[in-house]
Order: C-alpha cells, then sequence, then structure tokens
C-alpha cells in the first residue's frame, strides 16, 4: 500500500471531482487503460482509473455512485490521507493506438481517455472523441481535451440522445478511422462492440465490480476472462465472445 495525500481537489460539477494524490513512496508510472486501487479510511477500497499521472501526482476523476465515492466528491478534505496499491492491469500500449482513432466514451468512463489523450498526445492527433454524459454539466470533464482531438459531445437533459444515437451518426463514415476505443458503463460497451461488429478494428475499457485488483477473488470475471488481471483492456472480438 502506498502512502497518499490529497492535495488538490477540484469539482466539476455536483456528482464529479478530479481529486489530485501525491503518493509519498515510489510509484510504478501507469499506462493509459489501468487502474489504482484507493483505500479509503472510515469507508472501502475501490478500483478507480487514473485520469492523470505526473511528477508522482496521481489524478483520480470520481463521479458519486455510492457512500465511498460519495464521500470522496462531497466531502473528503484537502491534507487527507488515502492507501493506494497498483497501477494494475492491461493498460493501452502506443502500438494499439497507431493511427486515427474514434474514441466512445458514457460518463465516467472519460477517466481513461482523460490519461490516454494526454500521455500520447501526439499519437492520436487526427482523432475523435465521441462522449455522452447525463447532463451537461458532467460534460465539463472533457473541457482539457479540446487542444488535442476533436470532441462531439451529448447530453441526455440538454440534447435528448445518448452516446449511443451520437455513435449511430458516424457508422456509415466508420471506416475514416484505423481503430476504436470504448469506455464507460457496461451497457454501453455492449452496446459498441454490436453496432460497430467486425468492421473496424476495436479495443474496450472493460467494466465490472473489482474488490482484490489481483484476480483472485474471481468478483470481476466475465467467463473465464478476469477483468482486472486480464485487462481492463481487451479485443473488441474477445469482448462480443465474452457477452455473448
Amino acid at each position: 500500500m502506498i502512502p497518499s495525500k490529497v492535495v488538490e481537489k477540484v469539482i466539476v460539477c455536483k456528482d464529479v471531482a478530479h481529486i489530485y494524490l501525491k503518493v509519498l513512496k515510489p510509484m510504478i508510472k501507469p499506462t493509459p487503460g489501468q487502474f489504482v486501487m484507493v483505500w479509503v479510511p472510515g469507508y472501502e477500497e475501490i478500483p478507480m482509473s487514473v485520469s492523470d499521472f505526473s511528477d508522482d501526482i496521481l489524478r483520480i476523476t470520481v463521479k458519486c455512485r455510492g457512500p465511498t465515492t460519495n464521500y470522496l466528491v462531497r466531502e473528503l478534505p484537502v491534507g487527507s490521507y488515502l492507501g493506494v496499491r497498483g497501477p494494475y492491469g492491461r493498460g493501452i500500449t502506443e502500438d494499439l493506438i497507431s493511427g486515427k482513432g474514434l474514441f466512445i466514451v458514457g460518463g465516467i468512463g472519460i477517466a481513461p481517455i482523460l490519461y490516454l489523450v494526454k500521455y500520447y498526445r501526439e499519437l492520436i492527433k487526427g482523432s475523435k472523441l465521441l462522449a455522452g454524459f447525463v447532463s451537461r454539466d458532467e460534460s465539463k470533464v472533457t473541457d482539457e481535451l479540446i487542444n488535442y482531438l476533436e470532441v462531439d459531445m451529448v447530453s441526455e437533459d440538454v440534447d435528448g440522445v445518448t452516446v449511443i444515437d451520437l455513435l449511430k451518426k458516424y457508422l456509415l463514415s466508420i471506416n475514416n478511422y484505423d481503430y476504436y476505443l470504448v469506455s464507460g458503463p457496461k451497457a454501453v460497451l455492449d452496446q459498441v462492440v454490436n453496432l460497430v461488429g467486425d468492421s473496424l478494428r476495436g479495443y474496450v475499457l472493460t467494466e465490472s465490480l473489482m474488490k482484490c485488483g489481483l484476480g483472485f477473488c474471481g468478483s470481476c470475471a466475465l467467463k473465464d476472462f478476469l477483468v482486472c488481471r486480464d485487462g481492463t483492456l481487451v479485443d473488441a472480438s474477445r469482448y462480443r465472445r465474452l457477452i455473448s
């Protein structure tokens, strides 16, 4: 367990916050798509995608989903100490994202994409982000990406549509891209891989209930695939077989 100190907290909207942690012991630099286990004293240990990492400052982007995340977003004070384990999982290496990419994101699935875009800023030039959020306020989390790639964003409260509706508009031109990467709730992942099919090379940042982060407890299993150990990144073709 790596002790870490909360050095900054940025409220994006009422349900989403960026939390910046100064890691107090050496930590391996995460690859985009990897996750860490974050222990919150008095609550529980939860998996969190890395949304940035630089100069021993780890950023996690948190959305209220339960008691622990509600505390992190709404109550956790700067100066608090948390525990961190990781990074874990299969990350996104540069050989996988060569060419022009289409990034498809639902909600807080944006977190690993924030890190990926900055980490591979030169490689992803010409790529595009399709993003859907419940509220327009929540979509502010994409503001930091506008200098790196084109963003097409919708919110259910203003536009009345989802990222799946947005994706459907791009299906006829999907072959203008070299690959796609989808991140978000399982319902979004499942619909995207089935909509795109085999027409384009694709990758999925899988989501599942994770407890140990090491592949021991089996809580995150999709058939024979352990999300924490074998993922979170998986080829879209394999993911389709896992959910069939």
